[in-house]
């Protein structure tokens, strides 16, 4: 075995891309790393026999001649390895510039060159390249993600508070009932789903007796604390439909869907023996000596007009004051006048006889 055949499977064991070449650029022996990496340049440059040995590295560069023949005559005389660089032609349909690096080998006569094509050394500079890119991207991505999750998480706390604020705005904040301008607004809803299905709707004002004097037996302390356990009674016995609502100071008032006559008497019935048995005290009451309730009750009958809330709280309260004339701790009736014939009078109220349950 001559020493170039020895060069030749010394060579086959390194993994980048060498090649040894004689004084003129012929390739005296190559590797299989560097086969493939010039297997796409010999494509183009096809010669018969070999395709690789013997040939001349000049056609695959599109270095000057000039330069390419300096160049060879450095790289044989080096005795350690000397950087330089080869433009190879039409590498994948283009120019490329690839950077080698080349030493003699003086023990074979004459001296060959061994050229080692820096591949690796590229390819990893592009590797690291492209990690840091991804790397960067992937930073990137996650400070967007992070700030459309911050983004929608104050959106959700926004539309929380958003929710929380409106539902405070329907609502009164010492009973926890809905408020006056809640109950208008339920009022009005009520009033088209009576005329949409054809059933009665009550319209009740409730007050409790001599709440003036309770507070001032009592003091506004425990005024509060009886306001808000009525409240709580209240709320107890009506149905799940029905809207209860603090008008004001110690009144209440509330909606009953789909009731007539009946129905409504049954319902202040529960109420009023409700708070009869809670037993609040009322040591200044001419009444009772317990906290007793007077109401006045409007049944009307919706039609086509918008809902005249007004008219139907001032019939309510027209009933209310009829209850409190007749001694407290009752409740009186009025039926709100709707027929066609009726809209373009003065109001009248058909005034029932007292109630007391």
């Amino acid at each position: 075995m001559d020493s170039t055949s020895g060069l030749a499977l010394w060579i086959e064991l390194l993994p980048e891309p060498i090649l040894v070449l004689d004084s003129a650029g012929k390739i005296l022996a190559i590797n299989s790393a560097a086969r493939e990496f010039f297997g796409r340049i010999e494509d183009n440059h096809r010669c018969s026999g070999d395709p690789f040995l013997g040939q001349s590295i000049a056609a695959w560069v599109a270095t000057p001649t000039e330069q390419l023949q300096k160049n060879l005559k450095l790289w044989q005389q080096a005795t350690t390895m000397v950087p330089g660089s080869l433009v190879l032609k039409q590498a994948a349909n283009q120019a490329q510039k690839i950077e080698v690096e080349a030493v003699g080998i003086h023990f074979l006569k004459p001296p060959a060159i061994l050229l080692r094509v820096r591949k690796q050394r590229q390819f990893l500079q592009a590797f690291i390249q492209q990690r840091y890119q991804f790397e960067k991207l992937q930073q990137q991505m996650a400070r967007q993600t992070a700030l459309i999750v911050e983004l929608e998480q104050r959106q959700h706390a926004l539309e929380a508070e958003n929710r929380y604020l409106q539902s405070m705005s329907h609502r009164d904040s010492l009973t926890q009932l809905a408020n006056r301008r809640a109950f208008e607004a339920g009022l009005r809803h009520g009033w088209h789903e009576a005329y949409s299905h054809s059933t009665p709707l009550a319209v009740a004002m409730l007050d409790i007796d001599h709440f003036k004097l309770y507070n001032d037996t009592y003091g506004h302390l425990a005024g509060d604390r009886a306001l808000q356990r009525v409240a709580k009674a209240i709320q107890s016995q009506v149905r799940e439909a029905d809207l209860v609502a603090r008008y004001g100071g110690e009144e209440f008032v509330l909606l009953l869907r789909q009731t007539h006559h009946d129905v409504a008497i049954c319902v202040l019935q529960r109420i009023f023996n409700y708070i009869r048995s809670l037993n609040i005290p009322h040591a200044a009451s001419p009444v009772q000596p317990y906290l007793t309730l007077s109401a006045g009750i409007c049944i009307a009958t919706a039609s086509s007009i918008d809902c005249p809330i007004a008219e139907l709280i001032a019939s309510a309260d027209a009933a209310l004051y009829h209850a409190k004339r007749s001694g407290r701790d009752r409740y009186s009736i009025q039926t709100y006048p709707t027929a066609v014939n009726d809209l373009n009078q003065p109001l009248r109220y058909r005034q029932q006889a007292d109630q007391h349950p």
